[in-house]
């Protein structure tokens, strides 16, 4: 709260004693309270001369305390300081020291609090539709009518406020309360130390007034002093707030170039990446260009070196063609001397190879696809196929197997050869006949030569009975697998492929991944059932007994005279040198030399002995070194028909019971 202090002029000496304090500007003069009755002070005072008051050194003039205005109030102005008023209207210091001060006191606040509310610039459209509390004091209290200060009555027993808004405010009507009942006593203490001063004697008036002085000079600089630590607070606020703003200025400066030097470095590390694949994209596009340089000439001297390979091939061809033509010129000398057919004569290796060939070709273009196309001939090939390859695999060395299933292939193949029908369905069955008993012969031959009798038994047995296309069909199939049988080497020809050529060779396909050892025992499967063929006579049983005028139903390339003609030109060259030849001829001899010997006699007995001892021992044959093996295997079959006599033949040439 502020305290307005009002006093009257005072001696010069009471200046100099007195502390300067701001006083607060009038605008009237303050005016004298009347005498009462009975006051001893008042009437004391009022009759002294007027000389006296110089005398005195401090007369205090009648000083009242101001309430405070509404802290609403307060809040809207700017803080002044406590002033004193002086009461200059009267020049007679009598008049000045004759005051009544308790019933001057409040009549003079309540003036003093009119004029003060007068000096105020406040609205006035707020003084008529206050807005504060009732009994407030300040821009926006009111009083209810009636209730004036002036009239008698203290303030503190104004009627308690009520909220313009709401219903009343409890702490509000504690505080206004407080206020009143502590104002109210302030007041009274206030007054009654100042009539004490009043009697006392000048020199203790003087200083109770330097006291009171003194003490409002405390509360005054308390009052400065909280009002310096209240602004030093509030410049501290303002510093720490402003602090705190710059501090969060600062921190987004910083966050913002932390993201901007993240973006940089992200963009940075991108553009290094971006580089990095460039170089990267660089170095293999350059290594990709190196490579593809390199595999150029890498291409472009392999070509060169295949072109300087066939060259070479072509004039090894070229040599061995003619060396092989030179060979074979000696040969058809020796072979006129001999009585054997030239090489490009009716008979001679290349001439049936040749034939041969032409019988398959036509096979695969004429008649298989006819076949296929007629669902009647194409149902009943059916049939016969689903007959035939049981029949073929249960073969045996038996006698009664081998007479039944003769019976049975016979008995199927005369169904399907009419007398003035079509050849197709006939013909195509005698090839199905024939690829099943070339695939015995490569599988089940091949690992036990003996079982070969049994397949040329069967072939003999349907020759004899009247089936001589078979002969043919057969001779066909095999030539096709293995044109050792001819003993002709087919030379490769213009345009032929390589996979061409050696399935013309009777190779397997490149996928099977055959050796060349394999390769030698297929085809010695193949050569055991030509020679078991060659070998069977058609008088024998089971496949006999052949009446006599069916004897020239047995085909002239399954005679015993083919295998001595084969014997003969499997020693002439190219086949000698080649590494599956001796494993041919011993597999021939082992499968047909006992039936062969039994037929020529002498004749082959000195083939067998100049074999051993040129060819063999002074090693005039020419074998390959590649067949050593084979070889040996030949010599010792040889060795040992020289030392008994006699050829033994493989297992299972004699029927079993």
């Amino acid at each position: 709260m502020k305290f307005g202090l009002l006093q009257t002029e005072s001696s010069s000496e009471d200046d100099d004693n007195v502390p300067k304090v701001p006083l607060k500007p009038t605008n009237r003069e303050i005016r004298r309270a009347p005498k009462r009755a009975g006051s001893t002070g008042a009437s004391a005072t009022s009759s002294a001369p007027r000389t006296a008051v110089a005398a005195e050194p401090f007369n205090p003039t009648p000083v009242r305390l101001v309430r405070p205005p509404n802290l609403k109030r307060v809040e809207r102005r700017d803080r002044r300081p406590l002033h004193f008023a002086n009461d200059d209207s009267d020049a007679s210091g009598s008049e000045r020291d004759e005051v009544d001060l308790l019933s001057s006191s409040d009549e003079e606040g309540g003036r003093l609090q009119d004029e003060d509310d007068s000096d105020e610039d406040y609205d006035s459209e707020e003084e008529e539709w206050p807005v504060g509390p009732v009994g407030s004091i300040g821009l926006r209290g009111w009083r209810k009518p009636g209730a004036s200060a002036g009239k008698g009555k203290d303030r503190a027993d104004v009627t308690s406020p009520t909220r313009l808004y709401g219903g009343p405010d409890e702490l509000e009507e504690w505080e206004d309360k407080s206020r009143a009942s502590t104002w109210a006593a302030a007041n009274r203490a206030f007054h009654l130390s100042l009539a004490r001063s009043k009697s006392l004697s000048p020199g203790l008036a003087r200083s109770t007034a330097s006291a009171d002085v003194s003490s409002i000079q405390s509360i005054l600089s308390d009052l400065a002093l909280q009002q310096s630590r209240e602004k030093a607070q509030l410049v501290k606020s303002f510093e720490q707030r402003n602090k705190a703003l710059w501090d969060s200025i600062e921190a987004s400066i910083r966050q913002a170039e932390q993201e901007e030097g993240e973006r940089q470095r992200v963009l940075a590390e991108q553009r290094r990446k971006a580089e990095e694949a460039e170089r990267k994209a660089k170095e293999m596009r350059e290594a990709e260009a190196k490579k593809a340089e390199e595999e150029r000439k890498q291409a472009e001297e392999q070509r060169q070196e295949e072109e300087r390979k066939k060259d070479e091939q072509r004039k090894k061809d070229e040599e061995a063609k003619a060396q092989r033509a030179k060979q074979e010129a000696e040969a058809a000398a020796k072979a006129s001397a001999v009585g054997l057919p030239a090489s490009d004569a009716e008979g001679s290796p290349k001439a049936e190879f040749e034939r041969w060939t032409a019988k398959m070709t036509h096979i695969k273009q004429s008649v298989l696809p006819v076949v296929s196309q007629n669902p009647d001939w194409r149902k009943s090939c059916f049939q016969a196929k689903r007959a035939i390859t049981p029949k073929i695999g249960q073969l045996t060395s038996s006698a009664e197997a081998i007479s039944r299933i003769i019976g049975q292939l016979d008995e199927l193949l005369t169904s399907l050869r009419p007398p003035a029908g079509p050849a197709e369905p006939y013909t195509w069955t005698l090839n199905h006949l024939s690829k099943a008993l070339v695939k015995q012969a490569e599988t089940e031959v091949t690992a036990k030569l003996g079982t070969a009798y049994p397949l040329g038994r069967v072939v003999v047995g349907l020759l004899a009975r009247g089936h001589t296309e078979l002969g043919d069909v057969l001779m066909a199939r095999l030539v096709k697998k293995c044109f050792w049988i001819t003993a002709y080497w087919p030379p490769k020809q213009p345009g032929q492929s390589d996979e061409s050529y050696q399935k013309t060779l009777g190779h397997a396909p490149p996928t099977s991944s055959e050796t060349l050892v394999q390769y030698g025992e297929r085809m010695s499967g193949l050569v055991a059932l030509y020679a078991s063929i060659l070998q069977t006579s058609p008088l024998d049983p089971p496949q006999g007994p052949c009446p006599p005028d069916r004897l020239a139903n047995i085909p002239p390339h399954f005679r015993p005279a083919a295998g001595w003609r084969w014997l003969v030109l499997m020693l002439r060259p190219p086949l000698i040198g080649l590494e599956p030849t001796p494993l041919l001829l011993v597999t021939f001899l082992e499968i047909a030399g006992e039936g062969l010997l039994e037929i020529y006699g002498r004749q082959l007995a000195k083939y067998l002995e100049v074999l051993l001892r040129e060819g063999m021992r002074e090693g005039k044959a020419g074998f390959s070194e590649k067949a050593k093996s084979s070889t040996v295997r030949l010599l010792l079959w040889l060795e040992d028909w020289e030392k008994k006599g006699v050829v033994e033949s493989a297992p299972g040439r004699q029927v079993d019971p």
